[in-house]
């Protein structure tokens, strides 16, 4: 019997993915500043905001796993966040689950109707494909997030930018505080 070492390793709680194929690349405050409610001056342009791993599982019509880790930035008190993404493929799910840090999922329906869960070390979310999705770090270390997806679901940044997420999370006085 042939024991064949493991493609990929994923140290949940203190690395990244390593493996055959695995992608990843980083967000800084330039690639990511559309997407807060005000440019902040004093922030860098090239400040790493987030990084993201991911690796698709074995070919067509197949599953993808990724992790994110949002960095503990705010701007202008705005919590950072991910840009979010609606699917492609409406019908098709998305699984995060929580691996370090804390912060929000945030959902929003076609209508613009929005709600929060909370995301921490062992939660797991069901994304179902009919809401647009982002992550939004509340902590004060690194939020680290994995996710499964199939790779037919696609992802539709466009519908975000046409009609963004009504809510905005701040960090004020240690106290996390929701705006229009």
């Amino acid at each position: 019997m042939e024991i064949r070492e493991p493609k990929y390793t994923h140290d949940f709680f203190n690395g990244v993915i390593n493996g055959e194929n695995v992608e990843s690349y980083k967000k800084t405050y330039k690639d990511i500043s559309f997407a807060y409610a005000d440019v902040d001056k004093g922030l860098a342009l090239d400040t790493e905001m987030y990084e993201v791993y991911f690796f698709n599982c074995g070919g067509e019509n197949t599953l993808l796993w990724g992790l994110t880790i949002l960095h503990p930035i705010t701007v202008n008190e705005e919590c950072n966040l991910t840009r979010g993404h609606f699917h492609l493929d409406r019908t098709e799910p998305e699984l995060y689950f929580g691996l370090g840090g804390q912060g929000l999922l945030m959902y929003m329906d076609e209508d613009g109707n929005s709600f929060c869960e909370k995301v921490f070390k062992g939660s797991v979310h069901y994304i179902h494909g009919n809401y647009a999705h982002r992550l939004i770090n509340t902590g004060d270390i690194d939020f680290k997030v994995g996710a499964c997806w199939r790779d037919v679901a696609g992802h539709d940044y466009k519908a975000i930018e046409n009609k963004p997420f009504p809510k905005r999370v701040y960090k004020i006085n240690n106290e996390t505080i929701f705006r229009d």
